[in-house]
């Protein structure tokens, strides 16, 4: 099996004019979406090239997000976010034990502090109840402080799906597959330094 590995080079500008990298499909940002992208096609066998302004992956978004994993209550029922968000955790949930991933499944609440916001926590639970989010209960406020002492509502909805994942840990695991090369391409330009990212096989894979 061969081995990752990290290879850097400096191309002039004229080579952006004419570039020398050859690729099957080109992911814009290396954001923790754009390296999962990147390895799906990569494991169908495609040469997959990922352009970033960054000088590594990952140095946007996706460091400064929550890291939560979302249960999927907020989006419109049957949009394209409720249905990836839904299928998007259960996948997540399976693959970061597989991969030694750090993460926390431990629920949430949301809450109503005044009677004017309970009829809001009604309409989030039937939304996510379409969406297809598991395990919802709308608890009294005294069983919401009993969990979160610090908490003052009068009712919670709570999210036992919902929890948080190390990103920076499964970008990593995104990025290095087996059998499989990360080569780091520099390009130096007037408009700034920009970072490719070839995904390719390794030799003897």
């Amino acid at each position: 099996m061969g081995k990752h590995r990290i290879r850097s080079f400096k191309i002039r500008i004229s080579s952006i004019l004419a570039p020398r990298e050859k690729a099957d499909c080109v992911v814009i940002g290396a954001g923790v979406v754009g390296v999962a992208l990147a390895r799906e096609l990569a494991l169908k066998g495609r040469e997959v090239l990922v352009v970033d302004s960054a000088s590594k992956f990952g140095a946007n978004t996706s460091s400064c997000n929550s890291q939560v994993i979302h249960a999927g209550i907020y989006y419109l029922p049957n949009s394209l976010k409720a249905l990836f968000c839904v299928r998007g955790r259960k996948l997540l949930y399976s693959y970061c034990p597989e991969h030694g991933i750090l993460y926390k499944h431990m629920g949430k609440l949301i809450v109503a502090t005044s009677p004017a916001e309970i009829p809001n926590l009604y309409q989030l639970m039937n939304r996510a109840a379409q969406n297809g989010v598991d395990g919802l209960r709308m608890l009294e406020g005294f069983e919401a402080m009993k969990m979160k002492p610090q908490l003052q509502c009068l009712k919670a909805l709570f999210s036992p799906v919902s929890g948080t994942v190390d990103v920076h840990s499964l970008m990593l695991s995104l990025m290095y597959l087996e059998g499989y090369e990360a080569i780091l391409i520099q390009i130096f330009a007037c408009c700034g330094e920009f970072e490719f990212w070839v995904l390719s096989r390794s030799e003897g894979s």
